[in-house]
């Protein structure tokens, strides 16, 4: 296995034919597991777009300071906005939160795992909901890309053939299940009718995104709606007496 080896050209003739920048692979089946950059592909390019997610991490707290937030039982917390706030406590007690906005791109571009005025938020909502941590340092901060289909749903399908399959839509309603992905994958490729090749989002059919420019103002429009319904939502919340 040689992994981070791009694939320059994918040819089908009787088997497949993937060239890379040093040398080429012949195969029988192939599987297109590329969840957020499935837009690179031509086949599934209008299938889903990138959105890019972005996290923040606390320096570890004290026994003292983990007492006065009262966080029980280290559960991981999310709330109920449309661009969720989702924390968790790790294993050495830092809080990392993400969420609170997502970056959209433009066309292939990919280059948009840092966001400082995303991290920014991020830092202050933390402060905002445990005002007891206000002097915490903030020591690590990261980004990457999740895959988002119309319907904000998992898909699973062929590319032309039932050679090549197709993984994409892990973002918020697809990351719980995406340890069952290759299990399914493996079940299609090896021709098994299985309970997870019957599941709903194989060989569902998905609502295409619109081409560029169309759809950097369509995502553009449908992200500004969620921002305006979590800016109601939090001015009802806090004005609740």
């Amino acid at each position: 296995m040689y992994e981070q080896s791009p694939v320059i050209e994918i040819k089908r003739a009787g088997r497949f034919t993937l060239r890379t920048p040093q040398g080429m692979v012949s195969a029988e089946k192939i599987v297109f597991a590329t969840n957020a950059y499935s837009h690179l592909i031509p086949e599934l390019k209008r299938k889903q777009v990138p959105a890019f997610t972005h996290m923040v991490i606390t320096e570890p707290l004290t026994q003292e300071q983990l007492d006065s937030i009262g966080w029980k039982n280290r559960s991981g917390l999310e709330d109920a906005r449309n661009l969720v706030h989702y924390l968790r406590l790790t294993v050495d007690n830092r809080i990392a939160i993400g969420g609170s906005d997502v970056t959209i791109s433009y066309g292939r571009d990919m280059a948009r795992d840092l966001n400082e005025k995303t991290f920014r938020q991020l830092e202050q909502d933390t402060i905002t909901l445990f005002p007891g941590l206000k002097d915490i340092k903030f020591v690590y901060r990261w980004g990457g890309p999740v895959s988002v289909p119309v319907d904000m749903a998992p898909a699973i399908g062929q590319v032309g053939d039932a050679r090549a399959w197709y993984s994409l839509g892990c973002v918020g309603h697809g990351v719980a299940p995406t340890h069952l992905n290759g299990q399914t994958l493996a079940d299609l490729l090896l021709e098994k009718k299985t309970d997870l090749t019957s599941i709903w989002f194989v060989n569902r059919r998905t609502i295409p995104w619109p081409p560029e420019p169309l759809r950097w103002a369509a995502s553009q429009a449908i992200l500004g709606y969620l921002h305006a319904e979590d800016w109601w939502y939090e001015r009802s919340m806090w004005n609740v007496e």
